[in-house]
C-alpha cells in the first residue's frame, strides 16, 4: 500500500534522474563523437580513397559505443550529483523528508533506474556494439583504413586470414587444440584467392598441424576453379601464422555481444588458449548494474543535504566527483590485476563496486539515521 501511495513521487524522482542522466550522457557522448570525427577526418584525408562523411560518422558512433563501460558510470555519478543538488536547492528534498520518507525510500526508484541502465547495456547495447564493431571492421578493410583482424570465431570454429603480396588465404578449422607451441585441428578448409577476391583454389583436409612456417595437412583434397580435384595423403601448406600470432590477435572482447561471450570463452579455453580478457569483459558487463549503483550512492552522500547546510556546496560536489573518479580508476587497477592473473577475475570485477556500496551505505546510515 505504501508503494502505491508514493507511486507519483517515485515516478517523479525516477524521471528527474533520467533527464539528468540523459543530458550528461549525451553531452559526454557528443564530445567523444566530435573529437572522433575531427581525428578521423584528419587521418582519412591522407588516404587515396575518398571516404564519405557517413563512414566517418559510423567510426565516431563506434567510439561512443566502445567507451560505454566508461561513460555510463561517469554519467550516473554526475547525474546523481546534479539531481540531488537540484532537489536540495529547490527544497523538494526537504518536502519529501517532511512527509516521512527516509533517504532509502526516495533513493530506491533511482537505484532501480541505475540497475535498468546496467541491464540495458548488458542485453541490448552490447549486441549493438558487437554488430557495429563487425561492420566497422568490414568498412576498414574496404577503405583500407586498417588491416582487418586475422582471427574470427564463429559457430563453424576458428577462421584465420593470411595475406601475402599476391594471394590471400581464408582458413577454417572446426576443432582446434593448442599444445605448447603447436596447433592441431580437424576438418580444415582453406580458401585461396587473389587480392581481388577471385577464387584460385580450395583445400580440404581431415587434420592439420600448425608448425613453424607451415600447416601439415593429412588426407588432402584440392579443388580448382574448373572443379578438377587432386588428392594427397600429406601436404605442407606454407604460412606465416604462428600460435603466438593467433593468440595475440584474438578478436577483441568488444567484438562479441554479452550473449556470444560464453560460447567464445568455452571454445577458446577448450582449444588451449587464454580467454582472461574476454572473461574480464564479460564480468564487466554482468556487474555493470552494481558499478552504476555504487556511483549513484557516491553522488548521493555528497549532494543529499538540507539546504541550510550547503555553505560548502562546491567543495562537497567536487569531493563527490573526485571520489567517484578515484573509485573508477581503482576498479580499473583491480581489473588489470585480475586480467594478469594475480587475483581471480570474479573477485577483481565484483569487489570494488561492493566495497564502494557498503562504504556509502555506512556513511548514509551514520548521517541519516544517526
Amino acid at each position: 500500500m505504501q508503494i502505491k501511495k508514493y507511486n507519483i513521487l517515485y515516478r517523479f524522482l525516477a524521471v528527474h534522474f533520467l533527464k539528468s542522466f540523459g543530458m550528461v550522457f549525451f553531452c559526454i557522448s557528443g564530445i567523444i563523437a566530435l573529437f572522433s570525427i575531427i581525428n578521423n577526418s584528419k587521418s582519412f584525408a591522407n588516404k587515396s580513397v575518398n571516404i564519405p562523411f557517413t563512414v566517418t560518422s559510423q567510426f565516431a558512433l563506434l567510439d561512443v559505443f566502445y567507451t560505454l563501460n566508461t561513460t555510463l558510470p561517469l554519467s550516473v555519478l554526475l547525474a546523481s550529483i546534479l539531481t540531488f543538488w537540484r532537489l536540495s536547492r529547490s527544497s523538494e528534498l526537504t518536502v519529501i523528508r517532511s512527509i516521512g520518507l527516509s533517504v532509502w525510500q526516495f533513493i530506491s526508484p533511482i537505484l532501480l533506474v541505475c540497475i535498468s541502465i546496467g541491464v540495458l547495456n548488458m542485453m541490448v547495447l552490447s549486441p549493438i556494439n558487437s554488430a557495429l564493431q563487425k561492420r566497422i571492421s568490414r568498412l576498414s578493410y574496404k577503405y583500407e583504413v586498417s588491416h582487418s583482424n586475422p582471427l574470427l570465431f564463429s559457430q563453424r570454429g576458428l577462421w584465420l586470414k593470411e595475406k601475402s603480396d599476391f594471394i590471400q588465404s581464408f582458413i577454417n578449422i572446426e576443432y582446434v587444440k593448442k599444445t605448447g607451441k603447436s596447433l592441431s585441428g580437424k576438418n580444415v578448409i582453406i580458401f585461396i584467392t587473389d587480392l581481388k577476391n577471385n577464387f584460385i583454389k580450395r583445400i580440404e583436409a581431415e587434420t592439420a598441424t600448425l608448425n613453424d612456417k607451415s600447416f601439415s595437412l593429412e588426407n588432402v583434397k584440392m579443388i580448382d576453379p574448373r572443379l578438377f580435384t587432386e588428392t594427397y595423403e600429406h601436404y605442407e601448406y606454407p604460412t606465416s601464422l604462428t600460435v603466438d600470432k593467433i593468440e595475440e590477435n584474438s578478436s577483441a572482447p568488444e567484438t562479441f555481444s554479452f550473449w556470444e561471450l560464453p560460447g567464445f570463452i568455452d571454445f577458446f579455453e577448450k582449444a588451449g588458449f587464454s580467454a582472461r580478457k574476454h572473461k574480464s569483459y564479460f564480468y564487466t558487463l554482468l556487474f555493470m548494474p552494481l558499478t552504476l549503483c555504487a556511483m549513484l550512492l557516491v553522488g548521493a552522500i555528497f549532494s543529499i543535504s538540507p539546504k541550510r547546510n550547503q555553505s560548502n556546496l562546491i567543495l562537497k560536489l567536487s569531493g563527490g566527483v573526485l571520489l567517484g573518479f578515484g573509485i573508477f580508476f581503482f576498479e580499473q587497477v583491480i581489473k588489470a590485476m585480475g586480467a594478469s592473473g594475480r587475483i581471480s577475475l570474479f573477485t577483481s570485477s565484483v569487489s570494488v563496486p561492493i566495497i564502494a556500496i557498503l562504504i556509502c551505505v555506512t556513511v548514509l546510515l551514520y548521517h541519516e539515521d544517526g
